[in-house]
């Protein structure tokens, strides 16, 4: 496929600037008054995930087109470290819900939940999901609730395995974390109280690579969809629940040829349909080779399924800079259109993950 013009137009760059080292992984919520909330973690000092950062939120009030000057911080630093990728997400009881991460070091990465009855003005005290202590990655923009009120947070769990495997005489160089155990977090009761998932899912590459960082969607049928970004596999791999999240199916690679980056998949509200944002490896598009500075990270494409995920189509070029990498994406839709936000560094900084974009897309476009 030839590569075309892209679609829509970016609403909203933040690049670091001075001591703010990094601005990354989004997410988005609309308020009673219309006022459209973008909260994102804000890192000052050092671009490393484990620098610190509070959860920054800028506002919209003309449908994603503009944002406001100025930040608001919606939470300060919390332990010792930082606070990091939030997941917005309205509850059925009406409430606005936030989960992130806590992180306490290289070994402590905890996801909290917290909700707010009166738009955002002040939040609940946080309320731990997991129940023992581990490094648990949740991304940016993953908490669901289904149709039933179940509310379903995905999550990665990872054992510090120590340095690297060496050979006689070496010193080690780093510190490793083990491949992911994939479980999900439920709450039947709005969040006051969580279990984990029946079963979980593992897989373990040659490389020594897994599965990291799920995703998961309602199907219409009620079948749950779970997808995860490899190591060094080269496909987003698929898992499936029939009982409301409790038990999965055993993994497998799915039809998305993706390098060691999430995907997100939303359904667009106004047609059912299910749109998906990823860096798409395939070929699909023209594009030159991506530069080790991208990590791979590029394209960022879209495409719609109309049929619960089995076909895709309507594919469309978000970015194709070999010079940047283009990673955790947020997807969130109003009455006419999707604003996705993502990071979007690179050649300058020489990492990714420093600058947060959105673009703003008209719904109709994407079917063009």
């Amino acid at each position: 496929m030839d590569k075309k013009i892209k679609p829509g137009d970016i609403v909203l760059e933040l690049p670091p600037v001075g001591e703010n080292a990094r601005n990354s992984e989004g997410t988005f919520i609309t308020l009673k008054s219309g006022r459209i909330v973008f909260a994102w973690s804000k890192f000052f000092g050092s671009h490393s995930d484990f620098g610190e950062a509070v959860i920054a939120a800028k506002y919209s009030d003309d449908d994603g087109r503009t944002w406001s000057k100025d930040d608001r911080i919606l939470i300060e630093k919390e332990g010792t470290t930082n606070v990091m990728s939030p997941s917005f997400l309205r509850l059925q009881d009406g409430r606005i819900a936030l989960v992130y991460l806590r992180k306490d070091g290289k070994k402590s990465c905890m996801p909290y939940f917290r909700t707010s009855d009166d738009e955002l003005k002040t939040l609940s005290e946080p309320v731990s999901i997991a129940h023992e202590p581990g490094y648990y990655v949740v991304n940016n923009d993953r908490m669901i609730q289904i149709k039933c009120g179940r509310i379903i947070v995905p999550a990665a769990l990872h054992r510090y395995r120590g340095p690297s495997v060496l050979m006689p005489g070496e010193e080690p160089k780093t510190f490793l974390a083990s491949p992911g155990i994939i479980l999900f977090f439920l709450s039947d009761n709005n969040g006051r109280q969580w279990v984990e998932s029946l079963t979980n899912y593992y897989k373990c590459f040659p490389s020594g690579h897994g599965l990291q960082e799920p995703g998961v969607i309602e199907l219409k049928t009620g079948r749950l969809w779970s997808w995860t970004r490899p190591g060094t596999e080269g496909r987003q791999w698929s898992s499936f629940s029939d009982d409301m999240g409790q038990t999965w199916t055993e993994p497998e690679p799915s039809q998305f040829v993706s390098p060691c980056s999430p995907m997100q998949v939303k359904r667009i509200p106004k047609t059912g349909h299910l749109l998906a944002v990823w860096n798409d490896h395939s070929g699909i598009f023209k594009t030159e080779k991506p530069q080790p500075v991208s990590w791979g990270r590029t394209p960022l494409v879209c495409a719609i399924s109309e049929d619960e995920g089995s076909t895709w189509k309507h594919h469309k070029l978000l970015e194709d800079s070999p010079e940047h990498g283009f990673c955790y994406p947020a997807i969130y839709f109003t009455e006419e259109s999707v604003l996705i936000s993502y990071n979007a560094g690179g050649i300058t900084s020489q990492i990714p993950l420093d600058t947060q974009r959105i673009r703003r897309i008209r719904i109709a476009d994407l079917y063009d």
